[in-house]
């Protein structure tokens, strides 16, 4: 969910780090938030089955049911910065070993550290409830969730979140050795190969296990994925410019689908939310309504580049792994530390936002960035070219 940005360009022309992605990852964390707040917090006494936290929080709370969008924000964002990494490790900056090698670094400690938390609550008798009667422990622990979510159906709320994480560490695993052996033309070919397989293995997963596979199951999601990927091939290319003001002048109708998408709201979670065209198209049109943005977001000016580069979006981008790891146990928090007084979902709400930011950077400075400082030990480093030995008789000799 957080690729590294270091080398996710190749020319001095495209910049090493580029702060719309991290903005864009700001506004990614706070849609899936606002998606999960309503669920996390629908016991309060306020709420009931005649009064849900979405009828009674208006358009708001509504709208609030398309906000697992941002998972898949992620995901194009995330097909995006690791094909770029990816074609300059093909190209000659370091290998697919040292790409699994901080791709490790950067996902499982944190993950590990999650899942020992929550093995720790369980056996100390679950004092949050985010755990009730679970016992599928390995299939989390060896990023198989969403294929368990897909057999076996949802999940508590606190492992569930998972999915994403192992989706996108089977997408990890298989992609760059399609990368290495391809070149820009034919990954762009995978890319849109994948974007048209997607939607029809929707349509047979939907025939045959109906919800919740598709909308964890690997096959499924790889539509975001690779439009991310096209991304990545189109910004490497020479008319790059051009591609990216074709994607500004279409940024407005693909936030107006998105906008759309929310206003309805399309949600996997509600079934009367989720129709079977939806079902089967709905991801392939976010997929490419969100490429579309990030691509024009590369070269964003004015009102738009301000807000992308905003300090608040910025800051949430580089902590949206741990905000999304631990914002149901600060949910969990939350609820034990108020539940003896009568306060409403609002003041849960400025609570449990202070305590999974306090969360966030704990885990951030004292875990994550020091492992984070071990990728020094896997630098990705410039192959240098064969040196030619040329005679006056012609070339003669190559080494290195």
């Amino acid at each position: 969910m957080v690729p590294d940005q270091s080398v996710s360009t190749s020319s001095e022309s495209h910049p090493a780090y580029l702060p719309e992605v991290d903005g864009l990852r700001g506004i990614a964390i706070l849609l899936v938030l606002w998606y999960h707040a309503p669920f996390l917090f629908r016991q309060l006494p306020e709420f009931s089955a005649e009064q849900t936290p979405w009828s009674m929080l208006g358009l708001i709370g509504r709208m609030s049911l398309g906000g697992w969008m941002g998972v898949d924000l992620f995901f194009v964002i995330s097909g995006f910065l690791i094909t770029s990494i990816l074609i300059r490790v093909r190209e000659g900056v370091g290998s697919v070993f040292v790409f699994w090698g901080r791709r490790a670094l950067r996902i499982f400690p944190v993950a590990a550290l999650y899942l020992f938390v929550l093995l720790a609550l369980v056996k100390f008798n679950d004092p949050l409830n985010l755990l009730p009667r679970f016992d599928a422990w390995p299939w989390y622990a060896f990023y198989l969730g969403n294929i368990h979510i897909a057999l076996f159906g949802w999940q508590p709320l606190a492992v569930m979140i998972l999915w994403s994480l192992a989706l996108e560490e089977q997408f990890y695993l298989l992609w760059p050795l399609i990368v290495r052996v391809s070149n820009c033309h034919q990954v762009l070919r995978w890319s849109i190969g994948c974007m048209m397989m997607a939607p029809l293995v929707r349509a047979l997963v939907l025939f045959v296990a109906d919800y919740p596979a598709t909308y964890v199951f690997t096959f499924c999601r790889l539509d975001a994925l690779a439009a991310g990927a096209i991304v990545a091939v189109l910004y490497r290319s020479r008319n790059w410019q051009q591609h990216m003001m074709a994607c500004k002048r279409l940024a407005v109708p693909a936030l107006a689908v998105i906008m759309l998408t929310l206003l309805v709201p399309f949600s996997p979670s509600i079934p009367q939310t989720r129709s079977w065209l939806f079902s089967v198209f709905g991801y392939s049109w976010l997929a490419v309504g969100f490429a579309i943005l990030l691509m024009a977001s590369l070269g964003a000016q004015g009102p738009a580049k301000v807000l992308l580069r905003s300090r608040i979006l910025t800051f949430l981008g580089r902590r949206c792994y741990g905000l999304y790891l631990w914002h149901v146990v600060a949910g969990g928090l939350t609820s034990v530390v108020l539940q003896q007084w009568q306060i409403g979902f609002y003041a849960h709400i400025v609570l449990w936002s202070a305590i999974l930011l306090s969360m966030a950077c704990l885990c951030w400075f004292w875990f994550e960035a020091p492992i984070l400082r071990l990728k020094r030990l896997l630098p990705y480093t410039e192959r240098r070219p064969a040196a030619v030995e040329v005679s006056s008789t012609g070339l003669i000799g190559v080494y290195r």
